[in-house]
């Protein structure tokens, strides 16, 4: 160490180990001075101080990395748990759903209880589809990708969930802002991410006008970016990190299942999903690798906007 100071003629050195809380030595906070000097005790005080202080962040950011990785880690044994039994609850709920099924058909042949008997389907349609979402949870299948235009997939969807918006008395704005929107996807399972996303857009829109806002952009040439804006409230901060994650929801009788299956749908696609809050609400933006651009692209005409 004196050898390294003599060699790169340092006249004054004073240093000042940093340890973490296990007890080894990190490194050393120094200050030199290529003239011989002697150091006061303020000076002495300080490197002390920013001593301490490196040693307290460098253990906050060990702590929250281990935090971290540790919350991750409890997840997957969620899901690996969750995938050891969904299987058999799926055939044990199953089989006698489809025994109910049938009962209730022959018990209900009188036409005058045709509306209890609907009831009854109805829930039991319900629950089939609960078990179907969380066998797509725990046992996702793999996507079965063909070449598409993502821009008529996102068209076609909008079109389906317009009677849904109108309901709420909300309006939808979609935007198409480029010609590049070719992609391997698996057309079914995209679309239910963006009726899943969609949903939970008007739903949160505002009560007296909602707005929900749909623009598919690039802004390079390896994804292509889709994101969805409502005016509603927002995800609170405290939350806004377990978006996403099973069983967990804000919405009362919400199973948080929808928007799980949406994050593996897009994660087996080698894309992403993030949430934001925008400046008057949520904003989902999802992005999906593009496929090799094509010549013809550019001559492809682009309709900027359409109101639903």
């Amino acid at each position: 160490m004196l050898d390294a100071i003599y060699d790169a003629n340092i006249g004054s050195y004073l240093g000042m180990p940093v340890y973490l809380s296990n007890g080894k030595m990190f490194g050393t906070v120094c200050a030199i001075d290529p003239e011989p000097y002697a150091f006061n005790d303020q000076e002495i005080e300080a490197i002390e101080r920013l001593s301490s202080l490196v040693s307290v962040i460098l253990e906050n950011a060990t702590r929250s990395s281990y935090d971290e990785y540790n919350d991750k880690l409890m997840r997957l044994e969620k899901l690996a748990l969750l995938g050891q039994l969904s299987a058999g609850l799926a055939h044990e709920l199953r089989n006698p759903m489809q025994s109910v099924r049938g009962f209730v058909q022959l018990l209900f042949e009188d036409k005058k209880e045709e509306h209890y008997r609907d009831i009854v389907l109805g829930e039991l349609d319900r629950i089939n589809d609960l078990v179907s979402d969380f066998l797509l949870v725990t046992q996702p299948t793999a996507p079965k990708r063909v070449d598409h235009d993502l821009k008529q997939i996102v068209t076609d969807t909008v079109e389906f969930i317009e009677s849904e918006a109108t309901l709420h008395n909300v309006e939808i704005t979609l935007s198409l802002k480029t010609p590049k929107t070719h992609v391997s996807v698996d057309e079914s399972q995209i679309k239910q991410v963006l009726i899943n996303v969609l949903k939970n857009a008007i739903e949160a829109g505002c009560k007296e006008k909602g707005k929900v806002d749909i623009e598919v952009n690039t802004y390079n040439d390896h994804e292509v970016v889709i994101e969805v804006t409502d005016n509603g409230s927002g995800i609170p901060i405290s939350i806004i990190g377990r978006i996403g994650e099973p069983f967990f929801s804000t919405k009362e009788g919400g199973t948080g299942l929808g928007l799980s299956i949406s994050q593996r749908i897009i994660q087996e696609h080698k894309g992403t999903i993030r949430f934001e809050n925008g400046e008057d609400g949520t904003k989902v933006i999802i992005g999906l690798p593009l496929l090799e651009r094509k010549a013809s692209d550019d001559e492809l005409p682009v309709r900027e906007s359409y109101a639903y």
